[in-house]
């Protein structure tokens, strides 16, 4: 049936175990909510990007070098509190003996920033491509109906035969339906859950209920 799997990253395969205001000011020594507006604008845009973008904006008082570190020292400490959901990696293998297709991750974000994250997970190991909408390809943020059609063109995947699953309706489950995927809106936790079997995961993606999921109760 599906032919292709693309999934989210952010609070889909992974959560994280800090605050993220909280850290910034570990590390910047002001408080997010201070920046919040023109960091996010500077870590969310289209185009490649670094990160580093948002700390000169934000800091522009602090010295090159300082930036640099401070970004470092920020990605670094995000990238150790993030956590992969129970069960996430052997869904994923299931999925990809079941249906014999591809599967890859979209996540938002820069370059450097999501793919510390990607590498602290060891996302590689387990899917066949990923992407930071900040690498040079594909440069692009979700939502985006031609961001999905780049990845069609790269990897040569029949929207027919698509399927998206991510945690947020906005960015990647309303422009995956406009761009003609099947698509699943899913609440990962790591609450005990009765067994999912295959079938029924494959019938939820025809709903437009978001489905409570526990990662390890899928089963074939």
């Amino acid at each position: 049936m599906f032919k292709t799997i693309v999934f989210d990253l952010d609070g889909t395969i992974c959560h994280h175990k800090a605050s993220y205001p909280k850290m910034f000011f570990e590390v910047f020594g002001e408080q997010y909510n201070k920046h919040s507006n023109t960091w996010l604008r500077h870590m969310l845009h289209n185009g490649e990007h670094s990160g580093l973008e948002a700390v000169q904006s934000c800091f522009p008082q602090m010295k090159q070098d300082e930036q640099t570190k401070a970004l470092d020292t920020f990605t670094r400490k995000w990238a150790e509190a993030q956590a992969p959901y129970t069960g996430i990696f052997e869904a994923i293998s299931l999925l990809k003996a079941n249906f014999h297709c591809q599967i890859g991750v979209m996540t938002n974000g820069p370059s450097k920033f999501q793919w510390a994250v990607m590498n602290k997970l060891g996302i590689l190991d387990h899917v066949d491509f990923a992407y930071a909408s900040g690498d040079v390809f594909p440069a692009e943020c979700k939502p985006s109906v031609p961001l999905l059609r780049k990845l069609e063109d790269k990897h040569s995947i029949s929207p027919q035969t698509a399927l998206f699953v991510g945690d947020n309706l906005e960015k990647d489950i309303k422009p995956a339906k406009a761009a003609g995927w099947h698509t699943l809106h899913v609440a990962p936790h790591e609450q005990p859950s009765a067994d999912l079997p295959l079938e029924n995961f494959t019938q939820a993606t025809g709903k437009t209920d978001c489905l409570a999921i526990n990662w390890s109760s899928l089963t074939a």
